[in-house]
């Protein structure tokens, strides 16, 4: 079955049950079950199954399987199964599966049950930091609601 695929084209929304492919396009949103991004941008992107972006970037991006990226960014990441990162970057990431983040690469911050971390490659807060940050935005909020009461 073919993928729908979009190239050199500015939309406001692409959905589709199956596999969506972008290149050379602008998109506000993404839905669908596969989505590849290729020389391409795009808004949210809401996955049943994998994204990849190549040369391009997205902003948030919500997936039930695998994210990769090359050369290319993109907002936080949620994603049920893998997430790699190779010369590109993204802001804070939660990954279900292992989190490799690759020569060249940089994330904002992890929360996954196993993080490789390159040479070459920055991660600004680990999974054990990010914990320690949201317990301590917790007990300030905690904090102030106490004492406006």
């Amino acid at each position: 079955m073919d993928q729908p695929m979009v190239e050199r084209g500015v939309l406001k929304t692409v959905e589709a049950a199956g596999d969506v492919r972008l290149e050379r396009a602008l998109v506000g949103f993404v839905s669908a079950r596969d989505v590849t991004i290729q020389q391409a941008g795009a808004g949210p992107v809401a996955a049943q199954g994998n994204v990849g972006v190549s040369m391009g970037g997205c902003g948030p991006v919500l997936a039930r399987g695998d994210v990769s990226i090359q050369m290319g960014g993109c907002g936080p990441v949620l994603a049920g199964g893998n997430v790699s990162i190779e010369q590109g970057g993204c802001g804070p990431m939660i990954a279900g599966g292992g989190a490799t983040i690759g020569r060249g690469a940089f994330v904002g911050a992890i929360v996954s049950p196993k993080v490789t971390v390159e040479d070459g490659a920055k991660v600004l807060v680990g999974t054990p930091g990010a914990f320690a940050a949201g317990a301590l935005v917790g007990a300030l909020a905690a904090l102030m609601i106490r004492r406006r009461r």
